[in-house]
């Protein structure tokens, strides 16, 4: 209940609070709250508004430092700290619940227009785990009560909790409850400029339940709020744990004292300032401090320092511009921005391929397996373990397979590096291969070259091979089992257990009608990490009959295959096959276009005509 009542009116007043901006500033400059103009931070934002998370505000949660504090204490505290925005837990002495009147409610407005701090939002305990439907929808009623507090007192959105994983109750069923409950409360917020702010808490802390969440409560007035428990650290990592949620947070996020305890702080900050959020870090302090108001001022302090040396370390990276090839034992490993774009194995491999492939929301466009375990979401396949990433080769040369991996199955073998060079705009591999039958034989060489660009919308990567017939007459046979290929992500699939993407071609032909048919490109897209990304692999004109047939699988696996006309129209054996005179070469040119969106949001066709157009 509130504290609001006979003796309201001695809470909000106060000797010495200010009672306009106006005269805050006039106090501002001799008391505490103008030191975040000299923090590193201040000093920061006074060169570069514009710089990666500079927008960020540093607050406090009334929870547990002001939790005794009266709301004219509350304001002029904050004041002195430096700390210019609160959100209220409720419960607490500041006594803003939703049971004040209309006067007391623009009492709580004004106190905060006249001051320096804002009001963030309400921090309430409302959950929507519960089995019992009277005492859900009890929550969902009460959580409506707070946001017309919020909207009548002048903050922006209310805190709630997932809060709990239920036992006997299916696991999809809860997740589908919470994710409802917060889509009614996001839409009834909207209507009063309230944003519905889900802490990350409870049983539900683990980043991969409040995604699953998260999936459910598509409403965009609905937000995460980062809670930095000691879940986040689980699995696979802060990072990856950050990215489930990144794009789904809200306007605030909850931190402990900074300079206490073993949670990675200054990663967190560096990965907010990578994702240039913009928002409010709120302290949710746990201590005792003998003097709060000095040790707010120091939390703060001690973030500004975190948060200037992750943009100092963002400004670095940034500054190693352009495509960077290094040398590794065996691979060469390239960065595009001093990003990993990916690594191309080439030593002890049945042939070479790259791996990982990056795309362009930094999260991986492919299968890991068979190269490394247990990181394909929601994926339970092991098929096709010659399918490795991306690469090139095929299924009969001379009559030998290079497509698979079996006991009869060739390889390609690296012979040297004729060229590796980066660049601010491109950078370069180039090889050169050996084809070698089971029996040891060279059946013919060839000549690669890869171009990795520096370009501000997506990735994209020129793959040239020549095949040349050094050793005698070459053969490439009519077979579907090539050419030049990627194994997508599960997500990315048509089909399958988590496969929510789709296949489209230059034609127009879609989803599993695009396998063995004939088109200038072809475009794979689907989910990644709950963001739509896709791979369009482009046929140049100048190659052999173009356009090519395209081996497209709803599985994953996406190829350009020239040479399978047998398989792919039901025709002779052999219709397909191309022959090259001893000491000739062939030459095949395809691009690699990584983007965000599908295909029409991507603007595909017109990065094909681009590519055509060039010799």
């Amino acid at each position: 209940m509130s504290t609001f009542g006979k003796d309201s009116q001695s809470r909000f007043t106060g000797v010495g609070v200010p009672n306009t901006r106006r005269d805050f500033l006039k106090r501002s400059m001799y008391l505490g709250a103008a030191a975040i103009a000299a923090g590193p931070l201040g000093k920061t934002l006074a060169r570069s508004s514009a710089k990666p998370g500079s927008r960020m505000k540093f607050g406090l949660v009334t929870y547990q430092w002001g939790k005794d504090w009266d709301l004219p204490t509350l304001i002029a505290n904050c004041e002195r700290a430096g700390v210019l925005g609160v959100e209220l837990r409720t419960e607490h002495a500041h006594g803003v619940e939703s049971d004040l009147n209309a006067r007391q409610r623009r009492d709580v407005k004004r106190r905060f227009d006249n001051s320096a701090v804002t009001l963030v939002g309400l921090g309430t305990n409302f959950a929507f785990h519960h089995v019992d439907s009277a005492k859900l929808r009890a929550d969902i009623e009460g959580a409506k009560q707070y946001i017309k507090l919020s909207h009548d007192v002048g903050g922006s959105g209310v805190k709630v909790k997932p809060n709990d994983l239920p036992k006997g109750v299916p696991y999809a069923e809860t997740m589908e409850q919470i994710g409802k409950s917060l889509n009614e409360l996001g839409r009834f917020g909207a209507d009063y400029g309230q944003e519905i702010r889900l802490e990350v808490h409870g049983s539900c802390s683990p980043l991969p339940v409040v995604k699953g969440i998260m999936d459910v409560a598509d409403h965009p007035n609905v937000g995460v709020c980062w809670n930095c428990n000691s879940q986040d650290l689980e699995g696979r990592g802060l990072e990856y744990n950050f990215n489930l949620v990144k794009d789904r947070f809200g306007d605030t996020v909850h931190i402990r004292e900074v300079n206490i305890g073993s949670y990675p702080y200054q990663e967190l900050m560096n990965l907010f300032v990578a994702a240039d959020y913009v928002g409010w870090i709120l302290l949710e302090a746990r201590t005792g401090p003998e003097d709060r108001v000095k040790a707010l001022a120091e939390q703060r302090q001690a973030w500004e320092e975190m948060v200037a040396k992750a943009q100092s370390r963002r400004a670095g990276r940034r500054g190693r511009s352009g495509v960077k090839i290094t040398e590794l034992a065996d691979k060469l490993r390239v960065e595009i921005n001093g990003e990993l774009f990916t690594e191309y194995n080439f030593k002890n491999v049945p042939r070479p391929y790259f791996y990982p492939v990056i795309g362009p929301t930094g999260e991986p466009v492919i299968r890991h397996w068979p190269m490394k375990e247990g990181l394909d979401e929601g994926d339970d396949k092991r098929d096709h373990v010659h399918h490795r990433s991306l690469w090139y080769t095929h299924g009969e040369v001379n009559g030998q397979d290079f497509w698979g991996e079996g006991g009869k199955s060739g390889k390609i073998v690296h012979d040297r590096f004729l060229k590796v060079s980066s660049g601010r705009k491109v950078g370069i591999i180039q090889s050169r291969n050996k084809w070698v039958a089971v029996n040891g034989e060279v059946v013919c060489t060839d000549t690669r070259t890869h171009k990795f660009y520096n370009r501000a919308r997506g990735q994209t990567m020129d793959f040239e091979i020549t095949i040349h017939a050094s050793e005698g007459k070459v053969v490439m046979g009519d077979t579907k089992e090539g050419s030049m290929a990627i194994r997508l992500a599960p997500t990315m699939r048509v089909e399958g257990k988590v496969g929510k993407g789709h296949i489209v071609n230059s034609e127009g032909t879609r989803d599993k009608e695009a396998w063995g048919k004939r088109a200038a490109w072809c475009d794979y897209y689907g989910p990644v990490k709950g963001q739509v990304v896709g791979v369009a692999i482009f046929d140049h004109p100048q190659n052999p009959k173009h356009p090519t047939w395209w081996h497209v699988r709803t599985y994953g696996l996406f190829a350009a295959n020239p040479f399978g006309v047998h398989d792919f129209e039901s025709k002779t054996k052999g219709i397909g096959d191309i022959t090259i005179g001893a000491g000739k070469s062939l030459t095949f040119k395809y691009r690699f276009y990584f983007h965000k969106g599908d295909t029409n949001q991507a603007k595909v066709a017109e990065h094909y005509r681009e590519y055509a157009a060039r010799k």
